[in-house]
């Protein structure tokens, strides 16, 4: 058991720094979009490129990581994501040219995704693998935290690219460690063909998956207003609240921090408290949001602004958990890959079309308004949550 939890660490570190590199867009956008003079609509295309490599990324690897040893492939995937943010951090002014190195990271950044969740399944029974699961899930937000807190506070000194140099570096590097200390355990990361049907025909399987279809809709609505609001949180306490650059930082680090927390104890909250209905938490998930908008709209208090990015973090970026886990438990284990990386690749559409969106609303009208569209968004989310929970009970009472 000790072995165990050896290799799993392994995993949560090599999925923390990842994050910690992939997820830098996010303090760095105010940087990149003073640094290429950019607007708000360009700004929003920054997270939109890495995932669209995402998307492109995440359904082959899923497929791929039921049939390969996965150890390979997340060395493999590490070294994309910390090439692509080296490449950009050598570049001045193109902006073309860094949404397209962007797009290259996302590709190894979206396909951590179903390559770590199958590592967990080949570790853990599936009843077992809710709490490793949460935990991957959180040291995403952990690395997406430490490089607002960590990143932000170097950059101030010797620049952003410097400091993106610097950190990719760090990736590689790690990637390169972690490989070497799991290669004498590759027989346990073997995989083999989940199946000897085509690849239609597993497809067919997977959107057969009424839950996998709905939690995958929820999902891509979250996601895109998740995205959205790391993105813009920075620019919104600089521009509108008057915040300055690092104490705008900070609350993004927090409300990463909380959503770390968050991808954690709402596993937990549905398991103890909801008998593990997921669906019941991504409900309540769906409802705090507008009201979390509006407060950090009308509340000029800095430590109360802090706690509702925080009760907002830790909502939107803690649905990770619960939506890995509906993935994964809506087919079988020995699709558990290819179902991860179904529901993150067309989860990832969401991110194509909000955050551009909120962008252009954004250069239109005013935060406000962008801010009520989010809400909206969030609304038709409850509504298709809703419509789940009347499924799941018909077909409670059917059977």
């Amino acid at each position: 058991m000790k072995q165990v939890r050896w290799l799993v660490w392994l995993i949560i570190v090599s999925q923390l720094f990842t994050a910690f590199v992939g997820r830098s867009l996010n303090p760095f956008a105010a940087y990149i979009g003073e640094s290429f003079m950019l607007t708000n609509l360009q700004i929003g295309f920054l997270p939109t490129a890495l995932f669209v490599g995402q998307f492109l990324a995440t359904l082959p690897m899923g497929f791929i990581a039921d049939k390969v040893a996965t150890n390979r492939l997340m060395l493999l995937l590490m070294s994309i994501v910390g090439s692509g943010f080296l490449l950009l951090a050598t570049i001045d002014g193109n902006y073309y040219i860094a949404l397209l190195f962007i797009m290259m990271a996302g590709l190894g950044y979206g396909g951590m995704h179903p390559v770590t969740n199958k590592m967990l399944v080949q570790l853990y029974p599936m009843q077992k693998i809710a709490l490793p699961m949460g935990v991957k899930q959180m040291s995403i937000t952990l690395g997406s935290a430490l490089s607002s807190i960590v990143l932000i506070a170097i950059a101030e000194y010797i620049g952003w690219q410097q400091t993106v140099a610097m950190a990719s570096i760090l990736l590689l590097l790690i990637g390169i460690s972690v490989y070497m200390l799991l290669k004498p355990y590759e027989e346990t990361f073997r995989s083999h063909s989940a199946t000897e049907v085509s690849l239609i025909s597993q497809m067919k399987k997977l959107m057969s998956s009424t839950p996998l279809f709905f939690s995958t809709l929820v999902a891509l609505i979250l996601m895109g207003i998740q995205v959205t609001f790391n993105t813009y949180l920075l620019l919104y306490l600089i521009e509108v609240k008057v915040w300055a650059v690092y104490l705008a930082g900070l609350a993004l680090a927090c409300s990463e921090i909380f959503g770390a927390l968050g991808r954690v104890l709402w596993g937990i909250i549905s398991d103890k408290l909801l008998r593990s209905n997921r669906w019941v938490v991504l409900l309540i998930i769906a409802v705090w949001i507008p009201s979390g908008l509006y407060g950090l709209h009308i509340v000029q208090d800095r430590l109360l602004l802090v706690i509702i990015i925080a009760t907002i973090g830790f909502s939107l970026s803690g649905f990770n958990g619960i939506w890995m886990n509906l993935a994964v438990e809506s087919v079988p284990k020995m699709l558990s890959g290819s179902a991860s990386g179904y529901s993150v690749t067309f989860a990832s559409v969401g991110v194509f079309i909000i955050p551009p969106l909120f962008g252009y609303i954004l250069d239109q009208t005013s935060y406000l308004h962008a801010g009520a569209f989010l809400a909206c968004v969030s609304s038709f989310c409850v509504l298709i949550i809703i419509v789940m929970l009347f499924k799941e009970k018909k077909r409670r009472v059917l059977n």
